[in-house]
């Protein structure tokens, strides 16, 4: 039996770019909600072709495949027939690193544990809000509006905490000018058009530019971002 000792050197991983799949799905509606934005915009930025899945009636027949997808959630990636389940930041990581592009690099892990603190911040804040759904339109109103209270409010909150760790050295870039563009301004820019867009029923449009500075830095940034021009022209052209 071989074993480890404490003063034995731990065997070094060798570093390797991965080798790109031969296919890619991302499955979801036909909607661009951030979670499936992150991943269909994030492909596409880099150049990797995939397949972009909204079928309403694959995605049925998927949502009721407990082996493919356990947490009955979309969106989905499957590569090369190897199934990652609804979750977000898995999922994303796993494309920015894909392409080397859009996922900072690993000499850095301070910065990549910055990329997954913002994508989890976005999800912090679509957990707050799908707690409304469901609500009769009048409860809808209620609580919604004492959710964006600036002193009490959890949604007002979670977006704070989200401004607050975004973008800290004012570039636009959620993980700093350094690091560029990375799949963490991928989901707070959709995150903030979809709370801008009028998606939301007593969720005010402009909540975000009124309160959240870096967010909205943000989302200007990539909206402009000429790669991310095309894609919309590309996959959101019924915007």
């Amino acid at each position: 039996v071989c074993s480890m000792s404490m003063s034995d050197p731990p065997t070094k991983k060798l570093k390797s770019s991965p080798s790109m799949p031969k296919s890619i799905k991302v499955y979801y509606y036909d909607f661009p909600f951030w979670r499936a934005e992150v991943l269909r915009a994030g492909l596409y930025l880099q150049g990797i072709e995939f397949e972009n899945v909204s079928d309403k009636d694959t995605l049925a027949e998927m949502k009721q495949n407990r082996k493919l997808n356990p947490f009955g959630a979309f969106p989905i990636l499957e590569v090369d027939g190897k199934v990652l389940s609804s979750q977000t930041q898995a999922c994303a990581t796993y494309i920015g690193k894909l392409g080397g592009k859009l996922y900072p690099s690993n000499d850095d892990i301070m910065a990549q544990a910055k990329c997954d603190e913002v994508m989890n911040g976005c999800t912090e804040v679509t957990v707050t809000i799908a707690s409304t759904f469901g609500l009769s339109d009048e409860e809808a109103k209620k609580t919604r509006t004492e959710m964006m209270e600036p002193d009490s409010g959890r949604l007002f909150r979670h977006l704070q905490g989200l401004d607050t760790i975004s973008s800290q050295d004012g570039s636009g870039f959620a993980c700093g000018k350094e690091h560029g563009l990375t799949v963490a301004d991928l989901c707070v820019w959709r995150l903030v058009m979809w709370l801008s867009g009028g998606f939301l029923d007593h969720v005010q449009a402009d909540c975000i530019q009124k309160n959240f500075a870096n967010l909205q830095r943000i989302c200007d940034h990539v909206e402009s971002n000429k790669d991310v021009v095309e894609y919309k022209k590309k996959f959101r052209n019924h915007e």
